[in-house]
């Protein structure tokens, strides 16, 4: 058996092939849909995003200490000697102190070898994370080695995603009136970033096409700085041309960086951000 057990929350999008091999636990989120609270990861993604525009009151929840108590110790009970959780970036949520609260709840001895780490990273951003760290977890390492590999990750974390308006935002408490009220009157698609823990706005073209070149340029500086870069993309329309275009513009540009497509993105988000647009996630370092 490995020797650190790691839990993310229901949020974090991660390889089906790397969470059985790596025996991952998701603590869910809660959604509530017209005053009824759903577990995340009990509600049909697809099923969701159809009815979405017909829900007219949506209310994301994190998970409660129990059920994080209850996550960590079933790890420890299973015979792992350490367990790392990775929460929701703390920047976007009360999910990460929750954590930090059920810490305290454990037993002295598993209190010490339970560590919570502050990721500054979310939703589709952990599946570059976790590809990145594949070669080490081969290994079995440490808790050691691999805390400091996801200290050295942290910092270079991105999340973008280009999303049809700034309404779901900005009910869900995430952005500020000013910038939906600007995204709104312009009537364009806007370029949302995810990073050092804080949502912002960092583009609103006209031309979608200018936001593709902002997301290539962000990757380039990258590619300029760091020896190891991992890409994670996501959309909610295979056929849309410039998800296409940003795919093959890495493949052709740089053809070293690693790429991995997700499939689905959890209904916490999907309360959020809505169900149109992509989104593009870059995890680096050297």
């Amino acid at each position: 058996m490995r020797k650190t057990a790691l839990i993310f929350d229901s949020t974090a999008i991660i390889d089906e092939e790397i969470v059985k091999k790596y025996d991952i636990t998701f603590v869910s989120m809660n959604v509530a849909i017209d005053g009824v609270n759903h577990r995340a990861l009990d509600i049909d993604d697809e099923e969701f995003r159809k009815q979405f525009h017909n829900l007219k009151n949506l209310k994301s929840g994190s998970p409660s200490i129990l059920d994080f108590e209850e996550a960590i110790n079933a790890k420890f009970d299973e015979g792992y000697k350490e367990v790392i959780v990775l929460p929701l970036a703390s920047g976007l949520s009360a999910t990460f102190n929750i954590a930090v609260m059920a810490r305290e709840g454990l037993s002295p001895e598993r209190k010490a070898a339970t560590y919570i780490h502050e990721s500054n990273n979310a939703s589709i951003g952990m599946d570059p994370l976790m590809h990145s760290l594949v070669e080490l977890l081969d290994t079995d390492p440490t808790v050691d080695e691999l805390l400091a590999a996801l200290e050295a990750r942290a910092p270079q974390n991105r999340v973008l995603f280009e999303i049809d308006n700034l309404r779901h935002l900005f009910r869900g408490g995430r952005l500020n009136p000013l910038k939906y009220i600007i995204g709104t009157a312009l009537k364009i698609k806007p370029l949302v970033e995810f990073k050092d823990g804080e949502l912002k706005v960092i583009a609103q073209n006209r031309s979608r096409r200018k936001t593709m070149d902002v997301i290539l340029g962000k990757i380039d500086d990258f590619v300029q700085n760091f020896k190891n870069v991992y890409v994670g993309l996501f959309t909610y329309d295979k056929e849309d041309n410039i998800f296409k275009a940003i795919h093959d513009i890495i493949k052709e540009r740089w053809p070293h960086i690693r790429i991995n497509f997700s499939k689905k993105i959890c209904p916490v988000f999907t309360t959020h951000v809505g169900v149109d647009g992509y989104s593009v996630a870059v995890v680096s370092y050297n």
